[in-house]
C-alpha cells in the first residue's frame, strides 16, 4: 500500500495487476506479460495507466520503499515518470486547394497549429481515409492517382508516399479492414465496361501490393461489398446477383469457404465483434429486402437472418440461428452491440406508406443473437405505441456497454435511453434523455462516457452532451446533462481520441459559404478552436490504435462536477415569471407609476413632446371662405366693413343673409350637418373651376379663328 494515499496495489494472478483506491467501482486491472522481467519503481511520484472494461484512469502513487512489480505493459511508454504532457490530437482537412493537417494541444486554450511536416500539406485530394490504428492516410490525388502515407516513428512525423499504380483514377472511397492490414479500393462501374472497379490491397515490407480485384458493375458510393470480421479471421463480399461469400481474411483471392445463396437478394451484411468461441467462428447477420409488384406496392416483408459460421476451414459451414421479419425494408443499417449478443435492425423505405413522412418510412427491430428473442422498438413499452410518430431519427449503441439510445418521433422528437440484459432477454426503456427536442444525430466516444445528442442537417444545431452517471452502482443505466453548445449548419461530427473533445465541420457542396472546422469541449460546451475555409469538402480526427492508452477517461468525478455546474448555469438563465421573481420583480410597475424614475441608459423611456411651430400661412389657399360662409356673403360682408358706421343699416332679426354673416349662427351644429357642408363646398369649388377652365378653352379658340381669318385676308390677291 502507498504511503499517505489511498491506493494500493493487489496480485492476485501473474498476468495480471490490479490498482485498486478509494474511489468508487471495481478493481481495474492491466494485462501484463508474465515473462517480461521486473520493472523497478523509485521513491518519486509515478503516473500509472491503467486500463480495462472501465475504460481508462490513472493514479498517482509514491512508494517509501522500492518495490518491484513483475510484468510489464504492452506499449512500455505507458510507464511515465515525473510530470507527464498528454500528446496533441490531429485531424485533417481537406479543403479547396490543400489537404492540410493540425494539431491541438489539449492542455492550454487557442492551441491549433497546422504540421508542415513533409509531405504536408498536399494537393487536395477527391477522397481521403484513415486507417483504424492511425498509421496510414489513404487518398486519391488528382494527378498521381491513389495513394498511402504511412507514418512512422513514436512521434508519427515521418511520412512515406506509397502509390498504388494500378488503382484506377477514378476511385471514390476505401475500406480499410479492422487492424489495418488490408485497403480496399472502390470505383464507379458501368454496365458496359469490364475492368474490375474493386480492388483489394495487402500491406506488405515495401508498401503495398495488390491481392485481388473484383468487377461491380452497378456498385454505389459508400457501399460496403467487402468486409472483415473483427479478428479478420473472415472475410465477406457481396456479389452483384445477391450472393454472399466468405473467404479467408488473410487471402481473399482464394476460394470462398462458404457461398451463401437464399431465394432473395442479400442487401447488406454486418460481421458481430465477437471472438471465435467453441464451434462458433464467428456471426452475420444479413438483410433482405421487401417484395413489391410492379406498382411497388409491398407484397413480402423484409427479412434480418442470423448466422453462425462453425467447422473447419475444410467444411465451413453457416447455420442460421434467428430471422426477423420486417413489414416493409428496402434498405437497412444492422448495428451490433459490443458484445454481439444483440442486433438492431433499422429498415427504411423511400416512400412512407402512411403518408406521415416526407422523408420515408422506418421501423426498428432488435433481435437477440441466438433468435429467440424479437421486439419491434416502436410499439414502446407494454405494447403502448408511441405518441409522436413512428419516425426513427437516428439509433446508436453504446460502444462499451449493452446500452442504446433512440430518437424518435416527428420534430420535436424525444431521446430515450434503453438497457439491453443479455440473460434475461429483455430490453427495458432506462430514463428519457430529452422530452422534446429538435435532435437527429447521436455520437458517442470510443469509452462509451459521453455522449452527443444534435440536431444537425436541416435542424438549428443544438447540441447536447450527456456523461454516463454511475453513482457507486457499474451496472446502473444513466446518463446526465453536462453542456449544451449551438452549431449552426453542422454537416458531419464525430468525437477526437481523447474522447473530450468534439469536432464540427461546415462541408460544401451542402453549404457553399461559411465553411468551417470547429473543436468543442465537451465537460463546458466551450469552443476551443476554429478555422475557416473558403470551401472546405471534409475534415477527420486522427484514431488512436485500439490497444493505445496514451488518453484517459473520464472519471465520474469530472461528470458529476460538469453536470452541477451546468444545472447552476441553467437554473440561472431558466425564465421566471414576475411574481416569482422576488425584490426587483415590480420595477416596470414601480416607474410607471412615477415612484421610480427612469435609468439614463433605457432608451424605451419616453422623450419629451416637442412644442409644433405655429404656421405663418395654416391654410393652403387663403382667399377661402371660413366654414360655414358663402363667396356672396363674404363678398357682402367686406363691404359693409367698407362703409362708415352710420352708414350702415341694422340687420334685422328675420333677416337671412345677416344671419349667414354671423359665424355663431351659421356653423352647422351637428357632424353630418358638417359633413353635408363641406361636400356642398367642394361642389361649388368644382363647379367654378370648370367654368373658369370652360372660359379659357373659349377664349383660346376664338383667339384660334381670329388668326386662321387674318392669315387667309393676306393670301387673297
Amino acid at each position: 500500500r502507498s504511503s499517505g494515499s489511498g491506493f494500493f496495489l493487489v496480485t492476485g494472478r501473474p498476468d495480471l495487476l490490479y490498482v485498486r483506491g478509494r474511489a468508487r467501482g471495481p478493481p481495474l486491472h492491466l494485462n501484463c506479460r508474465p515473462e517480461a522481467p521486473s520493472l523497478s519503481l523509485a521513491r518519486k511520484p509515478i503516473a500509472l495507466f491503467c486500463g480495462g472494461s472501465l475504460g481508462v484512469r490513472i493514479a498517482f502513487l509514491r512508494f517509501d520503499q522500492t518495490v518491484a512489480l513483475r510484468g510489464s505493459v504492452r506499449r512500455p511508454h505507458c510507464w511515465l515518470a515525473g510530470p507527464m504532457a498528454l500528446p496533441a490530437i490531429t485531424f485533417f482537412t481537406r479543403g479547396k486547394e490543400q489537404l492540410q493537417l493540425w494539431g491541438i494541444e489539449t492542455s492550454r486554450e487557442n492551441s491549433l497549429f497546422e504540421k508542415t511536416e513533409s509531405p504536408f500539406p498536399l494537393p487536395t485530394p477527391k477522397a481521403v481515409q484513415w486507417s483504424p490504428d492511425g498509421q496510414a492516410l489513404a487518398l486519391v490525388d488528382p494527378i498521381q492517382g491513389v495513394q498511402v502515407v504511412m507514418f512512422s516513428g513514436d512521434d508519427g512525423k515521418d511520412a512515406t508516399i506509397y502509390p498504388l499504380a494500378a488503382a484506377p483514377k477514378t476511385t471514390q472511397s476505401f475500406l480499410w479492414s479492422p487492424k489495418s492490414s488490408a485497403l480496399v479500393t472502390m470505383a464507379p462501374g458501368s454496365k458496359s465496361s469490364t475492368e474490375h472497379n474493386v480492388h483489394v490491397w495487402r500491406q506488405s515490407a515495401g508498401g503495398f501490393s495488390m491481392e485481388a480485384s473484383f468487377l461491380h458493375q452497378k456498385l454505389e458510393k459508400g457501399a460496403k461489398v467487402m468486409n472483415w470480421s473483427q479478428d479478420e479471421a473472415f472475410c465477406a463480399r457481396l456479389l452483384p446477383d445477391g450472393r454472399l461469400h466468405v473467404m479467408p481474411g488473410g487471402d481473399v483471392s482464394s476460394t470462398p469457404l462458404v457461398d451463401l445463396k437464399l431465394d432473395q437478394s442479400i442487401g447488406s451484411f454486418e460481421f458481430a465483434p465477437v471472438r471465435a468461441r467453441g464451434g462458433c467462428k464467428a456471426r452475420v447477420a444479413v438483410f433482405i429486402q421487401d417484395v413489391r409488384d410492379d406498382l411497388q406496392r409491398v407484397i413480402g416483408p423484409a427479412q434480418v437472418i442470423l448466422y453462425e459460421l462453425s467447422g473447419d476451414a475444410a467444411s465451413m459451414k453457416m447455420q442460421e440461428k434467428g430471422k426477423a421479419s420486417v413489414a416493409s425494408g428496402q434498405i437497412a443499417e444492422l448495428l451490433w452491440n459490443f458484445t454481439g449478443s444483440a442486433l438492431i435492425a433499422h429498415c427504411q423505405t423511400e416512400v412512407d406508406e402512411s403518408g406521415q413522412s416526407y422523408y420515408g418510412g422506418s421501423k426498428l427491430s432488435i433481435v437477440s443473437s441466438d433468435g429467440t428473442f424479437q421486439k419491434d422498438l416502436m410499439e414502446g413499452e407494454g405494447g403502448i405505441p408511441l405518441t409522436n410518430g413512428t419516425a426513427v431519427q437516428a439509433v446508436a449503441w453504446s460502444p462499451t456497454r449493452d446500452e442504446f439510445i433512440l430518437i424518435h418521433g416527428f420534430q420535436p422528437s424525444q431521446a430515450s435511453l434503453f438497457a439491453w440484459d443479455d440473460r434475461a432477454k429483455k430490453v427495458t426503456l432506462a430514463k428519457v434523455l430529452l422530452e422534446k427536442a429538435h435532435r437527429n444525430t447521436i455520437r458517442f466516444n470510443h469509452f462509451g462516457s459521453l455522449v452527443c445528442l444534435a440536431g444537425f442537417g436541416n435542424l438549428a444545431g443544438e447540441v447536447d452532451f450527456f456523461g454516463r452517471s454511475e453513482d457507486g452502482d457499474e451496472e446502473k443505466c444513466d446518463f446526465v446533462r453536462v453542456s449544451h453548445c449551438v452549431a449552426n449548419c453542422t454537416v458531419s461530427a464525430e468525437w477526437a481520441p481523447d474522447g473530450r473533445h468534439f469536432l464540427t465541420s461546415v462541408l460544401a457542396p451542402r453549404m457553399r459559404v461559411d465553411n468551417c472546422a470547429s473543436v468543442w469541449r465537451a465537460l463546458s460546451g466551450t469552443k476551443v478552436a476554429g478555422r475557416a475555409f473558403e470551401e472546405l469538402y471534409d475534415a477527420q480526427w486522427r484514431p488512436e490504435p485500439p490497444e493505445s492508452l496514451t488518453f484517459l477517461d473520464i472519471g465520474a468525478e469530472e461528470i458529476e462536477a460538469a453536470s452541477k455546474e451546468f444545472a447552476v448555469a441553467d437554473k440561472k438563465q431558466a425564465y421566471r415569471p414576475p411574481k416569482a421573481r422576488g425584490e426587483g420583480a415590480n420595477m416596470v410597475a414601480a416607474m410607471m407609476r412615477g415612484e421610480v424614475a427612469a435609468p439614463e441608459e433605457d432608451r424605451r423611456r419616453r422623450q419629451p413632446r416637442r412644442v409644433r411651430e405655429e404656421e405663418t400661412n395654416p391654410s393652403p389657399r387663403p382667399d377661402e371662405p371660413p366654414w360655414g360662409h358663402s363667396q356672396e356673403n363674404r363678398e357682402r360682408a367686406q363691404a359693409r366693413e367698407q362703409q362708415p358706421t352710420r352708414d350702415r343699416e341694422p340687420a334685422l332679426s328675420g333677416d337671412m343673409d345677416s344671419d349667414q354673416a354671423s359665424p355663431e349662427k351659421t356653423l352647422p351644429s351637428t357632424p353630418m350637418q358638417q359633413q353635408m357642408q363641406q361636400l356642398k363646398q367642394q361642389q361649388q369649388q368644382q363647379q367654378r373651376e370648370q367654368q373658369q377652365q370652360q372660359q379659357q378653352q373659349e377664349r383660346l379658340q376664338r383667339e384660334i379663328e381670329a388668326t386662321l381669318r387674318q392669315q387667309q385676308q393676306q393670301q387673297q390677291p
